[in-house]
């Protein structure tokens, strides 16, 4: 199960990085899994997540040369195809609205992971829009010694530093049969909640971020990995 806590938590907003903006909503119907640490647009929260993670907006995804040095974040559809193929096909009946992949290379956007010595954050997800700010985004992320637990501590040390939104959970579900890590917070009267667990294969996290969905949605998120 996905684990809801049961006593909120008072805190600040959560965005996936050190950014005082509020998290990932729905925007143009897309979801954000890297900001921080996310990727690129994907769902105002999750969204603006996917937007902050990969630091870039469309344009700058022309110029994104996955195969280059690793000295700018950036993220565009076929990046990395290999990750890309680990991202659930489908969710709700339906494949993702989006579907993209890039990585994070900046101190700014790899946040606490830079500490713990990852200079280089590869991430492929995709984002199902349900319509009212309702939005999904499945995420995998991969990088040498990277582990649910940092990944974990990433998303709420960001939303920790944030303003305009509280943390008003914390819990360690189990998920896919790996302890996980999940994090609500409020934005206003959005609900934003981000799941993480370790993924089958070593130095790769799997993440469920949602805005507005409720907890039969997520777990049915988290099934939609298969285990993987």
């Amino acid at each position: 199960m996905v684990g809801r806590t049961d006593a909120p938590l008072v805190g600040h907003p959560y965005q996936v990085r050190r950014r005082t903006s509020p998290p990932p909503a729905a925007v143009d119907g897309r979801l954000s899994y890297s900001v921080a640490m996310a990727p690129r647009p994907i769902v105002t929260i999750l969204f603006a997540a996917v937007l902050v993670l990969g630091g870039c907006a469309p344009a700058a995804a022309v110029s994104f040369d996955p195969t280059g040095p690793c000295t700018a974040d950036g993220a565009a559809p076929g990046a990395y195809p290999d990750l890309e193929a680990l991202v659930p096909t489908s969710y709700e009946g339906r494949g993702p609205d989006r579907l993209d992949s890039g990585r994070n290379c900046t101190a700014e956007n790899l946040g606490t992971l830079a500490g713990l010595g990852i200079s280089e954050l590869r991430f492929a997800g995709g984002t199902w829009d349900f319509g009212g700010n309702r939005a999904a985004a499945l995420v995998v992320f991969e990088a040498p010694g990277l582990t649910a637990e940092a990944m974990a501590d990433f998303y709420e040390k960001s939303a920790v530093a944030a303003n305009r939104t509280q943390v008003i959970g914390r819990a360690s579900p189990s998920l896919a049969g790996r302890p996980g890590h999940r994090l609500d917070t409020m934005t206003g009267d959005r609900q934003q909640t981000v799941v993480v667990w370790p993924a089958a294969a070593k130095d790769r996290v799997d993440v469920v971020l949602s805005n507005d969905l409720p907890d039969p949605k997520i777990q049915a998120a988290v099934d939609a990995f298969g285990g993987q």
